[in-house]
């Protein structure tokens, strides 16, 4: 085979390849969650995976699972690999001896049959549950549907994953954060917005940002930092509750050093509790360590809001 003839078949094998894994493991997940039983993604990749590379040195079709057949299948009360040695033995018998009296079956009626079992591969309660979860998934759902049936299955899966990809960034752009309190009779620290009767700390800001700090969030986490410190004049140290940033990049520490010297300028500290070790290693190969300064990393929160409020600051 030339290097022109694998140019031509790649786009096309990657398609297939896209279409047949995500089709399988949709149907598979979907049976399997609705007779509660596990599946193994990467088994079945592997078993799919080999019956290709078998059907291709025999000269045969593309080889997945198929949602009409295993909807049948489902409907007919099959139960193990034993209905496909079944269909198969049943298949080359008619293959054999019944093409003839099939040429007079009716086409709907074939059609009626597939109708059927597509139907049964639709499900209302999981969009409905879908819908009460969160809407963007259901809009992620309804697109991934009407895409395969308008535009066709490889564009369709495509749209889904395109969808999937901008929820994604929208969410990890602007993740949820709070501003934290004391609570009378409940111990830690709590959601003033959540809380009735939250108290703060005199002197001190306390912020927790819900998702790791990276270059899509990094410009909103300094402006929300920034608001809060603009919201509290009086405070002398900021604490960021670190303990939901689980992982950080190179602009992530840029921000916390930049943060660090704006918050300086004004007198004010900032201050780091909960730090996970690997945040805290690219905090230190940045150098934004350097920019906060010596004592302002603290293993948990109560231990940095206990320093801070009595100015007693020992840090690590």
């Amino acid at each position: 085979m030339s290097p022109a003839e694998l140019e031509g078949l790649a786009p096309a094998a990657i398609g297939l390849a896209l279409v047949s894994f995500t089709s399988g493991m949709v149907t598979a997940r979907s049976f399997a969650a609705r007779n509660r039983y596990e599946i193994d993604v990467d088994r079945e990749l592997i078993a799919i995976g080999l019956c290709n590379i078998a059907a291709s040195l025999s000269q045969g079709f593309a080889v997945t699972g198929a949602d009409s057949r295993t909807a049948v299948n489902d409907a007919m009360g099959g139960k193990s690999q034993v209905t496909g040695l079944v269909a198969a033995a049943t298949m080359t018998m008619v293959l054999l001896w019944l093409t003839g009296p099939l040429r007079y079956l009716p086409v709907c009626a074939l059609g009626a049959v597939m109708m059927s079992a597509a139907w049964g591969l639709f499900d209302w309660k999981a969009m409905v549950r879908l819908s009460r979860i969160r809407e963007g998934e259901l809009i992620v759902c309804v697109a991934a549907m009407l895409g395969v049936v308008a535009i066709g299955a490889l564009q369709g899966i495509l749209l889904a994953v395109g969808l999937s990809l901008v929820v994604l960034l929208v969410r990890s752009s602007r993740p949820s954060d709070a501003l934290l309190g004391r609570v009378e009779g409940v111990p830690g620290f709590h959601n003033v917005a959540r809380y009735e009767g939250t108290s703060a700390i005199p002197g001190v800001v306390l912020y927790r940002f819900n998702a790791p700090l990276i270059f899509i969030n990094a410009a909103y986490f300094k402006r929300r930092v920034l608001e809060a410190v603009a919201g509290s004049p009086g405070a002398r140290w900021f604490i960021v509750d670190a303990a939901p940033m689980v992982h950080l990049d190179s602009t992530g520490a840029d921000v916390v050093a930049a943060l660090a010297g704006e918050l300086g300028a004004a007198g004010k500290r900032l201050v780091i509790a909960g730090t996970h070790t690997r945040v805290e290693q690219l905090l230190q190969r940045s150098g934004a360590l350097e920019q906060l300064g010596a004592g302002a990393l603290f293993p948990t929160l109560r231990s940095a809001v206990d320093a801070c409020a009595s100015s007693d600051h020992v840090g690590q």
